[in-house]
């Protein structure tokens, strides 16, 4: 596993004492490039600078583009257009001479547009903060209709466009950096590298298990932000906790993890708590010899879902009630199935109603913790392939659309491989429908067993399912030849690992 940090390449020189507390720690750095207020040619002109000073020390570096989020207007004194900014929509340009100063070198590890997620299904909401509610843009042009498939494969084509636009003009990769745990399979379905954050608002093993779905099934690298923002706070996480996050990367199979922001790793010049808990993280890990990494991941529970971009929001003051940044399309009680399974999972850790400390609820007030108890989970598309499901002992099919491909998949597996699969009525096969009896029905299929309900989170659900569901207090992960165990400290925020060869 690589291990980085995030900065800004204005730092990234030897006199800097953020850059000399991580230099010899990391593999690669995610830097920050603001050209606001510079010609291009100043622009170029200075990020080479730290270019040429991270190809010179042997360090990786991904070109991370943030500004264009704050700002609707980023056009430079010299007429440089650093967005395409229209009536209607905003969205990052990497000019021609900047893109090819940046994906030329060796150790160029791509491009970043960091919370393009965020953008995307909140209609650039801190560009719409920033104008006190002047300036409403989306990212990509919306569709008319009220069918969120119809605008889910919109922005899938649009997304894929964008992607190979970057990778034909040299970027190595896309990716983007998700506040929020959504839109990482359409993103990997089109050549945008998954990327979630851990810490923040949000659930860590929640956040990967979404995350580790799209890299399995698309076969795609998993990386990892460990973000120590707190909403409006940095550092809101301890050292401790940001050591933690770092260790469950490393354990989860993830391929390259980073801490954001170099800014909390010293005082008055020297490491503090937080630079030395980073470099003691690296010294042990850096290089160590994992024996597996995510595509060994074999989860034993699976969630199967169109991702409509539904992670409860819905509160007064930030998270609109909508679906893909399009008002027309609201979520349903088939978007917020998916939000109570991972509840049921969870052994009721997490809220009903969200799995984000960012929804505004009573639950958002109780003490942020990192980790929840999760059995060996991952969440895929609605076109998964059965190959990626093999591993599957427990199944949820929830949503409002999943390909016949896939449901036929998961047919195949219940009668062959002994799966059980918890589903409403409208995605259970006809002959196994046609057996079902009021609002909960188990039934045998060859090896396995179908439970259709009207409840795919209650009561009779919960108890049947029991013994798939793992010990509270534990998050257990389960690889190829690894079994990996890790018993959540009572805050939360603290893991002790145990691993196991099968």
């Amino acid at each position: 596993m690589k291990i980085g940090v995030n900065t800004h390449f204005d730092r990234v020189r030897d006199d800097d004492a953020q850059y000399e507390c991580v230099k010899d720690y990391v593999d690669f750095l995610v830097c920050h490039t603001d050209p606001q207020g510079t010609s291009l040619a100043e622009a170029v002109e200075n990020t080479r600078k730290a270019v040429d000073t991270l190809e010179k020390a042997g360090i990786g570096y991904v070109a991370n583009f943030e500004f264009q989020n704050f700002v609707h207007d980023v056009t430079a004194p010299d007429g440089t257009e650093w967005a395409l900014n229209t009536d209607t929509l905003h969205r990052l340009v990497i000019p021609d001479e900047y893109i090819k100063m940046l994906t030329s070198g060796e150790h160029s590890e791509g491009i970043m547009y960091d919370e393009f997620e965020h953008a995307i299904i909140n209609q650039n909401l801190s560009i719409i903060l920033a104008s006190k509610g002047k300036v409403k843009k989306s990212v990509f042009p919306l569709s008319e209709s009220e069918d969120p498939v119809e605008q889910g494969e919109l922005l899938s084509k649009q997304l894929a466009d964008y992607a190979a636009e970057m990778k034909n003009r040299g970027a190595k990769r896309l990716m983007g950096e998700h506040v929020f745990p959504v839109l990482f399979h359409t993103f990997a379905r089109n050549g945008i590298t998954p990327n979630f954050k851990s810490q923040k608002e949000s659930v860590s093993d929640i956040q990967f298990a979404i995350a580790s779905g799209a890299a399995l099934e698309y076969g795609i690298e998993l990386w990892n932000c460990v973000d120590c923002w707190y909403r409006l706070t940095n550092p809101g996480h301890s050292a401790d906790e940001m050591y933690n996050n770092l260790m469950f990367a490393y354990y989860a199979g993830v391929n390259n993890v980073y801490v954001e922001s170099t800014g909390v790793f010293t005082q008055n010049g020297e490491p503090n708590e937080y630079g030395r808990k980073f470099r003691e993280f690296s010294v042990k890990f850096r290089g160590a010899r994992r024996k597996y990494d995510i595509h060994d991941f074999r989860p034993e529970t699976g969630i199967i879902r169109y991702d409509d971009t539904y992670w409860g929001q819905g509160d007064p003051m930030l998270w609109r009630y909508m679906l893909f940044g399009n008002k027309k399309i609201k979520p349903t009680k088939k978007s917020k199935e998916y939000v109570k399974v991972f509840s049921l999972i969870t052994h009721g850790e997490t809220s009903k109603g969200s799995y984000s400390w960012n929804k505004i609820s009573p639950y958002a007030l109780r003490k942020h913790r990192s980790f929840m108890t999760m059995n060996s989970t991952a969440v895929f598309d609605d076109r998964v392939k059965k190959e990626t499901l093999k591993s599957l002992k427990l199944c949820f099919l929830t949503g409002i659309s999943i390909s016949d491909e896939t449901l036929g998949a998961v047919a195949e597996l219940v009668r062959e491989n002994g799966l059980t699969v918890v589903t409403p009525k409208r995605f259970a096969p006809q002959e196994i429908l046609k057996n079902a009896r009021g609002s909960y029905s188990e039934i045998r299929d060859g090896k396995g067993v179908w439970i259709v309900t009207d409840n795919i989170a209650g009561a009779r659900v919960k108890k049947r399912i029991a013994p798939f569901l793992g010990n509270k207090g534990e998050i257990r992960l389960t690889f190829e030849n690894n079994t990996v165990t890790m018993k959540i400290s009572p805050d939360g925020n603290a893991l002790s690992v145990e691993e196991k060869e099968i």
